[in-house]
């Protein structure tokens, strides 16, 4: 898949300038059954990234999701209303990260980077998660709605992925990302 916002929302050297801030931090990561994340430009919520971000590195996660608004509304490919970019690559000129959906979810999302391509919730953290889970598969899904699929999602990723990092790529003034977190209970 390819980067459409980097030199624009976030730098193109996006990993070194975080690399060093955040290699060697000994904070805690939440808790929580999910921690959100903006999505909006480094300029706006680059403060915000790195208080999210700031637990350290945990190389030991072999899974990481990223559920995220589909901003473009309720898109139903073959039947599915949750959406996934194709397994394999993002890149940026100084992170790359590796894109895969869990066989799990192949009866619940439809595939398509050309869909996938006009959202920009990964990539905006992607240079986080290419420094902080250096040998984690990334599983980015969008949705745009509360459906059934969205609902059995969040059931497999409690019962199947239970210390998996889970981050809800949000805006807090729309809420665009309310599905997730009403998946969730939250």
């Amino acid at each position: 898949m390819k980067c459409s916002v980097e030199g624009i929302m976030y730098p193109v050297d996006a990993r070194s300038v975080i690399f060093s801030s955040l290699v060697g931090n000994s904070g805690n990561r939440s808790s929580d059954c999910f921690v959100e994340v903006p999505h909006a430009a480094w300029s706006v919520c680059k403060a915000s990234l790195d208080s999210v971000f700031s637990f350290g590195v945990d190389g030991d996660v072999s899974t990481v999701f990223v559920l995220a608004p589909l901003h473009k509304g309720t898109v139903c490919l073959d039947g599915f209303c949750v959406v996934a970019p194709k397994d394999g690559e993002l890149c940026g000129s100084d992170w790359r990260i590796p894109l895969s959906v869990p066989p799990a979810f192949s009866d619940l999302v439809s595939v398509s980077d050309d869909i996938c391509s006009e959202e920009h919730s990964l990539e905006i953290i992607a240079p986080y998660l290419s420094v902080l889970f250096p040998s984690a598969s990334v599983c980015w899904l969008l949705a745009a709605d509360v459906g059934a699929s969205v609902k059995r999602i969040v059931e497999i990723i409690r019962k199947a992925f239970p210390f998996s990092p889970i981050f809800i790529s949000n805006n807090k003034e729309t809420q665009c990302a309310s599905m997730w977190k009403e998946a969730f209970g939250s």
